[in-house]
């Protein structure tokens, strides 16, 4: 363990997952005392749960708001196109 200035704090290195590298813990005042294997063995049994972030949904309104400001971007380029194109 290591000490905090005004915490405990545990660092799990260990932690079997390829997005995390470690996992820093800060223990609760009133469990500062606390055996240090328990702690460690709690820590430990929450890294091993960390899984890989799911992954974002994207629904089909925010699809159909894609296509639609993509259309309305297309049209404004060319309206300006035109209208450079005219009056130059």
């Amino acid at each position: 363990m290591i000490k905090g200035v005004n915490k405990q704090i545990l660092e799990v290195t260990n932690t079997e997952n390829p997005y995390f590298e470690k996992i820093i813990f800060f223990v609760k005042p009133e469990y500062k005392n606390e055996d240090r294997k328990k702690l460690q063995k709690e820590a430990e049994a929450l890294a091993t749960i960390a899984q890989k972030p799911p992954k974002v949904k994207v629904s089909k309104r925010r699809i159909i708001h894609i296509v639609i400001n993509s259309a309305l971007f297309a049209l404004a380029g060319f309206a300006i196109s035109f209208l450079i194109n005219t009056f130059i």
